[in-house]
């Protein structure tokens, strides 16, 4: 399977005169009319335009009322301008029907206007951030794609003139800002040759005169500088009457106060600002791996991969196993990290067995979905792009063709990411950059000082205490630490292996034993013809000296493709052994360096272990020769996922909690189970296992796996009942509606019901229960879908009846209110739909229904948003985030926005700001479409009009960093 998706082939072009362009070819749309229709649809892209505002586009507002049929008649002619090689009968994937209007799904790479406006927040947060070197190429991007007025020649159209206006606005924004990062940068001069055809275009904008006094003054000549102070006074008093404003005259202040004139990049700020500071540039994210013990021997291959990483795409650690690939590049990333602004993210391909399972792990990596148009390959490359990051990608060697696509996919041309990978072998992708990692130097034999050579130094700080390391070293102790150095060649994992010996026995029994037994650790490296050299046959070495309750666990674990804990291990032996056998023994290999310890995910969470790559597959092979032991820890380990999977809690009891951190701990053996019972060996438990998992990759914020899996259950829904089917279905169309794209989830969502049908009433209907529930409080109500809604109120009202059922009750009365609001005008905000909102509130908070208190504190605050209370509706935000938090769910996106647009209403600007620069990141980063209102658009607006940019840009900069915990410590 490949991870390539074929790049848009249809862009718009509508900054200026509107034109469609297919592959590189330009051409008018044809006509007045089609210009008004495709514009409208790109005002409102990815959104729904009714009937009645597509037809004021064509014929205006005061136009007679034209027949559906002629409407149709233009948008069939608009198709054809847009996908003029799509064949007859196949459906338009661009222009869709959409609840009787209709919608443009595009991405943001496909139309000017919204990649303009992407680039221009960039260079605004770059700019804030300390970035001007950045934020002034991408101002440069931003303002090449502006040929003229936007949408020409409709431009001055009623219904365009708001969106014309802001994008004009913001054209004038990305000028100034431009101008500013060049002074940052250290070219004044270049600024006055642009400030002075902004300032003729504009020349009452006080901000442009702003940077040209501080232009002139940082290229020595102070005295136009203030010449041009007393100009713009002049200007604004006979045109206006008014003196300069506050940003005036504290540049005019400073330039007063400043002597000699600063040298290098100069930077304007604002009075409290002390000048020439320079703003550290901190890393967005830096997700690496715990530092556990200090990198032994690499100082060299650290210094010279620091330097290589930072000046090419693409650079490969490659190296026999177990030569410290891992461990080196981790610390290459985290001593490079100030050099990528945008983030350092560790990914780890262990689990990976195909191109699909590559993308989900870099996917949920860096936290990007599927958006409503193009796939996860399209989100990444659009997340990646532009941002100065560092992926690592870790193992790559057993799906090296499908990681190397994935990294030719993300380094399209102009992208300023960097991929560091670790591999047996390069990548082989064009301008890669290869660093042979080598085992670690050995000391001569003539050496005054053993301990100074790498070798002999990692394996002296690995030794264990007790009994302690080395602290009066004597000759003797350092001459079998040569010894056994030389003898295993230098491989640190062999060193390591040898050194966790030393608990049990002395430094001349070891040497003994890797000098003596070439069985063991003794050949590892370069072995002489013939003779074993692999890492494989090392670990082999180790494993016969294994008690034979360690080698069969060390066999066992061989079915945990990567973390896991002591639960799946005891479930993997299969016997009555007691857990604390179990823990013993994976101590024991943990001892003798066979198993890696990695600690809780979470204070107060288990411990987790994994086995080396390289550990794993000499396990499998050990257990292959066991008969089937192999198979049946396999299909152990399946039945133990399975019940763990199907063990969740009620929807919204307080233990579901536990239950998500449970599957977090073992994640990668739940992936294991779903790729044999959906992939290997298609089976009814995959199937089954859907409505347990939905939810836990919705609170995760996995869209690209969960739907993945969902899309592979239903690929394999024969192999079920018609109840388990159904449920399959209705989930997948939850995600797809969650992703704003009604008409991929309306087919699932019609199979679902219909297969549930009668099947309702069987199987057990509180898993039935709470699979409509989730259905009826989110997927349904974002995209207002009334007549699936009440249906399913009434599924969840028999099955409330049949079972007397409180927390089904709580579900139904949820649905009913939420039909409600569907219904609801927007204004409609009378005091009885806030009771019955706070009442099931209320209830279910009694109840100990955290979901249902969770959906009904988020619908009331909505509630008191249109009702004009933002105050009170603040207060159920803190509820709704309580019971968030309570629930283990942290997907932020929606508490965000609505806590920004109270924010707004209440009339704190600066707080709501910092909390939309929140939710666009968010949203961004979940490949969801934002904003999806017209309230949110005014309130965004409003907020961000009332501050001035510079305190706009800095609460951008500080709410796109945000998370659900840190919105939690400042209510």
């Amino acid at each position: 399977m490949s991870v390539t998706a074929a790049p848009p082939t249809v862009r718009f072009r509508d900054l200026g005169t509107l034109l469609v362009e297919h592959d590189g070819d330009l051409r008018p749309v044809g006509g007045t009319r089609l210009d008004s229709a495709l514009a409208v649809l790109l005002v409102h892209a990815d959104r729904r335009v009714g009937p009645e505002a597509m037809a004021a586009a064509l014929w205006g507002a005061d136009a007679p009322p034209r027949s559906s049929s002629t409407l149709d008649s233009h948008v069939w002619r608009l198709r054809k301008v847009l996908e003029p090689h799509r064949a007859r009968g196949v459906p338009s994937s661009l222009l869709l029907s959409d609840h009787g209007g209709y919608r443009l799904v595009v991405t943001v790479d496909q139309v000017d206007s919204l990649r303009f406006e992407q680039l221009a927040a960039d260079a605004a947060d770059l700019l804030a951030g300390g970035q001007p070197d950045r934020a002034l190429r991408r101002a440069d991007q931003a303002l090449a794609l502006w040929r003229g007025r936007p949408f020409t020649p409709i431009t001055d159209e009623p219904w365009a003139a708001s969106t014309v206006a802001r994008l004009e606005e913001l054209r004038s924004q990305t000028q100034e800002r431009r101008v500013e990062a060049l002074i940052a940068v250290g070219d004044p001069e270049r600024a006055l040759v642009e400030l002075e055809p902004a300032i003729a275009e504009e020349p009452l904008r006080e901000g442009l005169w702003a940077h040209r006094m501080w232009a002139y003054h940082c290229a020595g000549r102070t005295d136009r500088a203030l010449t041009a102070y007393r100009e713009v006074r002049a200007l604004l008093r006979d045109e206006l009457g008014v003196e300069p404003g506050a940003e005036l005259r504290g540049v005019h202040a400073r330039i007063l106060a400043e002597d000699p004139v600063p040298a290098g990049p100069c930077r304007r700020a604002a009075d409290e600002v002390p000048p020439a500071v320079p703003v550290p540039v901190v890393p967005a994210a830096v997700r690496l791996p715990v530092r556990r013990t200090p990198l032994v021997g690499r100082d060299a291959e650290l210094a010279r991969l620091t330097g290589v990483v930072t000046a090419h795409a693409l650079t490969t650690v490659v190296g026999t196993a177990g030569c410290g690939k891992t461990r080196l590049a981790t610390e290459v990333a985290r001593a490079t990290a100030a050099t990528f602004p945008d983030g350092v993210w560790y990914v780890s391909l262990t689990s990976a067995v195909d191109a699909a399972g590559v993308l989900d792990a870099v996917a949920s990596a860096v936290g990007v979905a599927v958006p409503a148009a193009g796939s996860a390959p399209d989100a990444l490359r659009t997340l990646t792009r532009e941002r100065r990051m560092l992926l690592l990608l870790d193992n790559c060697e057993h799906v090296l063709d499908d990681a190397a696509q994935l990294v030719e996919d993300l380094l399209v041309e102009g992208s300023e990411m960097a991929v560091l990978a670790t591999s047996r072998e390069p990548l082989h992708v064009e301008g890669e950059h290869v660093e042979h990692l080598h085992p670690l130097a050995l000391p001569a034999p003539d050496a005054r000082d053993p301990a100074a050579a790498p070798a002999v130094a990692l394996f002296l700080q690995r030794l264990p205490t007790p009994p302690g390391r080395l602290t009066a070293r004597s000759a003797e102790d350092l001459a079998y630490a040569a010894a056994i150095a030389t003898a295993v060649d230098g491989v640190p994992l062999a060193l390591e292996l040898a050194a966790a010996r030393a608990r049990a026995c002395t430094l001349a029994e070891i040497t003994a034993q890797v000098t003596a037994d070439p069985s063991s650790l003794a050949r590892i490296g370069r072995a002489p013809p013939g003779r074993p050299g692999t890492v494989r046959e090392a670990i082999d070495g180790s494993y016969r000296l294994l008690p034979a309750d360690e080698a069969r666990m060390h066999r066992l674990l061989s079915a945990a493709p990567g973390p896991f804990t002591a639960d799946l291990a005891t479930a993997l032996v299969g016997t009555p052994d007691h857990r604390f056998d179990v823990v013993d023994r994976l101590t024991r290999l943990v001892h003798r360096s066979l198993l890696e310890p990695l600690g809780p995910l979470r204070p107060g969470g288990l411990s987790r272990f994994a086995q080396l790559a390289t550990v794993r597959g000499h396990a499998g092979h050990a257990a292959e020769h066991e008969g089937d032991e192999g198979r049946e820890a396999a299909e152990r380990r399946d039945r133990w996922t399975e019940g763990l999977v199907r063990g969740r809690p009620r929807l919204g009891v307080a233990a579901e909690r536990a239950w998500l951190e449970a599957v977090d701990d073992d994640l990668a053996a739940v992936r294991a189970t779903l790729q044999h019972s959906l992939v290997d060996a298609p089976a009814a438990a995959g199937v089954r296992s859907m409505p347990f998992l939905a939810l836990y990759w919705y609170y995760r914020g996995m869209f690209v796996e969960g739907r993945r899996w969902l899309e592979r259950a239903v690929a394999e829904e024969e192999r079920a009942s018609p109840l388990e089917r159904g449920l399959a279905r209705l989930l997948l169309g939850g995600f797809h509606c969650l992703q704003n794209r009604g008409d991929l989830a309306a087919p699932h969502l019609n199979a679902g019901m219909a297969a549930l049908g009668s099947a309702v009433d069987d199987a057990n209907p509180l898993v039935v229960g709470d699979t409509l529930a989730q259905l009826a409080a989110g997927p349904l109500y974002v995209v207002a879908d009334r007549r699936r809604l009440v249906e399913t109120v009434a599924h969840l009202d028999r099955l409330t009846r049949r079972t007397g059922d409180e927390y089904l009750g709580l579900f139904t009365e949820l649905g009913a209110l939420h039909v409600v609001l569907v219904d609801a005008a927007p204004a409609a905000t009378d005091a009885d739909l806030l009771s019955r909102c706070a009442d099931l509130h209320n209830r279910a908070d009694a109840l100990g229904n955290n979901y249902v208190a969770w959906i009904t504190a988020m619908r009331t605050a909505v509630v008191c948003l249109a009702a004009g209370a933002p105050a009170e509706g603040l207060r159920w935000s803190d509820r709704m985030i309580a019971k968030q938090l309570a629930l283990g769910n942290r997907n932020a996106a929606a508490a965000f926005g609505l806590r920004a647009n109270l924010l707004a209403a209440a009339g704190e600007a600066d707080r709501a700001v910092r909390l939309y620069a929140a939710t666009r990141s968010h949203h961004r980063f979940n490949g969801l479409s934002w904003p999806r209102d017209d309230l949110t658009r005014t309130l965004l607006e409003w907020a961000t009009a009332r501050l001035d940019r510079r305190a706009a840009d800095r609460a951008s900069a500080e709410g796109s960093r945000l998370t659900l915990a840190d919105l939690a410590r400042d209510l």
